[in-house]
């Protein structure tokens, strides 16, 4: 199997969240062609394939890939740059390259593994809190866990900041918890010459995200968390004072309680914004993944393994968010993180419209998550 040569036919086929319909196709039919057992249209585009072990009475370890891309246009050059809109731009064509090779070293192996293997391909991992289930939620809900016996999932996630051929491990919480808030503000229209005549909610909404980022630091002991204001609409013509305003963001924490406690400063300081401005608004939240906390048995496991090969280093948390909570939060979970940096350049963040790796990566993640499972088998 080319493993490059499979990660570059992902990048160029792009799919967002539930639309993965080619690349499932794709990887089913790679899947087949190793002789896993492999099921369709679970979670709506996802899938499952399965190599079964020598004892079957045992319980599966589970593996898990995300397959979903982003609605970014690319700007990279390379000459497999995706054309249609969106972009692998967080690593997710490499997941699933190396869960193909992890299948694929493991389906050639001399004798089979002494438990089933369960690869989880997963749509849907970008989704956005408030809107449509997550796949890894919905997949849950369909019972993936039960139905395949996986009392244990590892997974991993490309990493810019760590070189090729380096595992990052993580005790205890390695991604944040995942809130959303949307805020809208209401005014009245007036001409921008008078604008005492109005009520400028463009003007309110303003003043509420500079104090929005100024109270967390004021009224909450340091911690990991963030908020980030991304999105801002307002008004409807150049010289009339708006009378409507809404603008959103995310709201990172380790804990579904720190989420609460971060929203109800951003609602207070919003409420009194509004008041002294004249305006009403109206404050919504809405939850995601939560916390992805790293199991300390499968840690240990993979602290052995890794660091002992020379191939591990200790990281820290992660202030993104991971839907893998769902499963995190009913069975012993392992995340890791993949280096994907080279040694003589530095890689653009995730979600870039610049992003790139380097495919040399792809051969030793192979090696390293096989070496994880053979120590978990």
């Amino acid at each position: 199997m080319n493993l490059i040569e499979i990660r570059r036919a992902l990048h160029q086929h792009p799919e967002l969240g539930f639309e993965e319909h080619w690349t499932s196709q794709f990887l089913a039919k790679i899947l087949r062609d190793l002789g896993l057992d492999v099921t369709e249209h679970i979670g709506r585009t996802g899938l499952v394939a399965v190599i079964k072990g020598q004892h079957p009475e045992l319980p599966a370890i589970g593996y898990r890939a995300d397959m979903d891309a982003l609605p970014i246009k690319e700007l990279t050059d390379v000459p497999f740059a995706s054309n249609n809109g969106n972009m692998h731009a967080c690593g997710h064509d490499s997941h699933m390259t190396v869960a193909l090779g992890v299948a694929e070293c493991l389906a050639n192996r001399q004798s089979r593994p002494n438990r089933d293997i369960v690869f989880v391909f997963q749509p849907n991992e970008e989704g956005a809190p408030g809107e449509l289930p997550s796949g890894a939620e919905l997949m849950v809900r369909e019972g993936v866990i039960e139905n395949y016996r996986i009392d244990e999932m590892i997974a991993l996630h490309s990493d810019p900041t760590l070189d090729t051929g380096i595992m990052g491990i993580c005790r205890g919480t390695i991604w944040a918890a995942s809130g959303r808030v949307r805020v809208t503000v209401s005014g009245k229209a007036g001409h921008a010459a008078y604008p005492y005549k109005g009520r400028d909610a463009l003007w309110a909404a303003s003043e509420m995200i500079c104090s929005m980022y100024a109270s967390l630091a004021r009224m909450r002991p340091a911690s990991p968390e963030v908020v980030s204001i991304c999105k801002l609409q307002a008004g409807t013509a150049f010289n009339v004072v708006a009378d409507n305003a809404q603008f959103e963001g995310i709201v990172r924490a380790p804990s579904r309680q720190d989420l609460d406690d971060i929203a109800d400063v951003l609602e207070s300081v919003c409420a009194g914004i509004a008041q002294s401005c004249g305006v009403t608004v109206k404050f919504e939240r809405f939850y995601g993944a939560n916390a992805v906390k790293n199991d300390d048995r499968l840690v240990d496991i993979a602290q052995q393994t890794w660091i002992n090969a020379g191939v591990g280093r200790i990281i820290p948390m992660n202030m993104a968010s991971e839907d893998f909570s769902h499963f995190a939060d009913r069975i012993p979970c392992f995340y890791a993180m993949m280096g994907i940096k080279p040694a003589d350049r530095d890689i653009p963040p995730s979600h870039s419209d610049h992003f790139w790796l380097d495919e040399a990566a792809l051969e030793p993640a192979v090696r390293n998550m096989v070496m994880l499972i053979e120590a978990l088998e």
